[in-house]
Parts: structure tokens; sequence; C-alpha cells
């Protein structure tokens, strides 16, 4: 009698007692920052940005630089998409403003496709530079002037008749690109990853490590060619 009893209170104490969820983990405001959001946000998100240079009208180029610079974020990527070739006037208008960028903007440029000229000389302004594993860069050459032309080189006045538009804007790109790469050794070359690893040019985590590996090979050299003690016969 007793065990029915009991029986018909705890079945009786489920209609009555109420049910008690399991608790939900809470986010607290340590972990959104409620106090600066907006700070907060912007110093952690790194920006990152397409720029695909089949885009052929240059101001819509020019309206995406100008957006993906505007906040000048501490840290922006520029991804370039190809077929990555500009005219010459074009790559020379997005190199000054990406030049132009505010000094607290850290910017890396990584190319999704090959380069030739002046989409070379958009991916070179970076503070860092990253490519494809199986991409290249493509530097074209200038053609031969004659000794009658009375071309100058190096924004000096030219001639009109000695040579076309694009290709003053090409010894433009040329005198630019002279900052990073020997345009005289390379122009007419096709450069890919080991050749540009080479020139120190790419900047991922690859070439760091292994420039880190070279500095500390040579650093432990150093070191021991100091604590060798001098034989003298």
């Amino acid at each position: 009698m007793n065990i029915m009893l009991t029986r018909y209170l705890r079945a009786a104490l489920k209609f009555i007692r109420p049910k008690i969820h399991p608790k939900q983990e809470r986010s607290t405001q340590a972990e959104f920052q409620f106090d600066t959001p907006s700070l907060a946000l912007k110093s952690e998100t790194k920006t990152r940005f397409h720029l695909s240079l089949a885009e052929r009208d240059p101001s819509r180029l020019l309206v995406i630089l100008e957006n993906s610079l505007a906040d000048a974020p501490q840290d922006l990527t520029i991804e370039l998409i190809g077929p990555g070739i500009l005219l010459h006037d074009t790559a020379l208008m997005l190199y000054e403003e990406l030049r132009n960028r505010a000094p607290v903007t850290r910017l890396h440029m990584r190319a999704r496709t090959c380069l030739v000229d002046g989409a070379v000389l958009l991916w070179l302004a970076g503070d860092t530079r990253s490519m494809r594993a199986d991409g290249w860069i493509q530097i074209s050459a200038l053609p031969v002037a004659s000794e009658n032309s009375g071309e100058e080189v190096d924004g000096v006045s030219t001639l009109i008749e000695a040579e076309e538009p694009a290709q003053t804007d090409l010894r433009s790109i040329h005198s630019h690109i002279n900052e990073w790469l020997p345009v005289q050794e390379i122009a007419g070359l096709r450069l890919f990853e080991k050749d540009l690893r080479e020139f120190g040019v790419l900047d991922d985590a690859k070439t760091s490590n292994q420039l880190a590996a070279l500095f500390h090979a040579e650093a432990t050299n150093s070191d021991s060619a100091i604590r060798q003690p001098n034989v003298q016969i």
C-alpha cells in the first residue's frame, strides 16, 4: 500500500514540478568586448579585397582601391585576379593610389593570376607579397631606340615621333619596378616563384622561414669564428 501511494505521489509531482531545462551558456561582455566594440573589431579584423584586372573601366578599378583604403585599415590584403594585364596608364594611376595609402595600413598583395608589366607594378606596391604556386610575372622589353631618335629616359622629354605613348608609360613602369627588380636583367623573361624568391620580393611564411634559417646559420658561424682560439705557428 505504501509503495502504491509513493508511485501516485511521484506521478503527481511530475505534473506539478516545472521542467528544468539545461542552462545555455551565455556570452559574457568580455567575450564580445561591449565596452569598445568598434575599435576592438577593427583592430582584430583583417580586411581583404579582390581586384579583378579583367575590369576594363579604370574608374571602377580606382573606386575599388579607394574604398579598400578609405578607412585606413591596419592590415589589408588585396588579391589580384586575372587576366593580369592592364593598360600602362591605368596601372600607373592605380599604383599611385596604392603608394599614397595611409602610413598605418600594412598592405599585402597576393597574385592569384600571372602578371604582366603594369600588373606587376601593383603587386610590388605592397609591403609584403605572395603568389599562386604556379604563377609567374613578365616584364616586356622596350624596343631598341635608334641613335637619331633623340629620346631620353627617366622622365625627360621625348620626341613624339620617337615612341608611342604606351612605350613612354612602359618606361615609367620600368623605372618604378627598378626599385625592387633589375629591369634590364629580367626584361623579356618570364619569372616564376623560384626566381622571385632569389630576388627577395616574396614575403610569405616559407620565405620568412628560409631567411630566418639563413640568418641563424650565419650568426652561428660568426659566433664560432669569434670563439675559436687563434693558433700561432
